[in-house]
């Protein structure tokens, strides 16, 4: 199986397919999101993911990939996504997720996400 590029590691973490990206990410990762949480250290970020794939699995998702900007070792990727609850009720939410590679393995993830409206229950 062909290693992904980094710019395949961004899209599949940015839409939510995590554990595809598990072997990708350094011992030390940091992934900081602006004015929620900041997580030090591979098993805090795969067991932060593994929440949020729940939650992923219990709504439809749509996520739309609106630009993605890179160098050599940095992406960014501007979206957004649609999360339809049992109910058909929806949370928008835009997002902007910053990828830092450090000798091929993400070593820093910054998102920044603005939720439009959320789904009351």
């Amino acid at each position: 199986m062909k290693p992904f590029s980094k710019k395949e590691i961004a899209l599949l973490f940015s839409t939510g397919k995590f554990a595809e990206t598990y072997s990708c990410l350094s011992d030390d990762i940091e992934w900081i999101i602006a004015g929620e949480r900041e997580l030090i250290g591979k098993p805090a970020v795969i067991d932060f993911c593994n929440q949020t794939a729940y939650y992923f699995s219990s709504v439809t998702t749509h996520f739309q990939t609106k630009n993605i900007i890179e160098d050599e070792q940095a992406i960014a990727i501007d979206g957004n996504a649609v999360f339809i609850n049992n109910d058909g009720k929806q949370t928008r939410v835009c997002s902007c997720d910053v990828y830092r590679f450090e000798n091929e393995r993400l070593v820093r993830i910054n998102s920044y996400c603005i939720t439009l409206n959320k789904a009351q229950p």
